[in-house]
């Protein structure tokens, strides 16, 4: 059996839908390190001021990324 032949639109089509994806998967992992970055910031900022109530909520969402 020979390789199938798709019409150019179908191999189009499957190349944008490629680059979408890889496209979607490099923003949700620049937006994760953006978060993971920020949350550190404000779990040291808590830190300093001592304000346990941002200190917990900061941690917490740092552990659901």
């Amino acid at each position: 059996m020979g390789r199938p032949v798709y019409p150019a639109n179908q191999l189009r089509g499957f190349i944008n839908t490629i680059n979408d994806l890889s496209a979607d998967l490099v923003l949700q992992e620049s937006i994760h390190h953006f978060n993971v970055e920020l949350y550190e910031a404000k779990i040291e900022e808590s830190l300093i001021e001592k304000n346990e109530e941002k200190f917990m909520k900061y941690t917490a969402l740092l552990k659901e990324l």
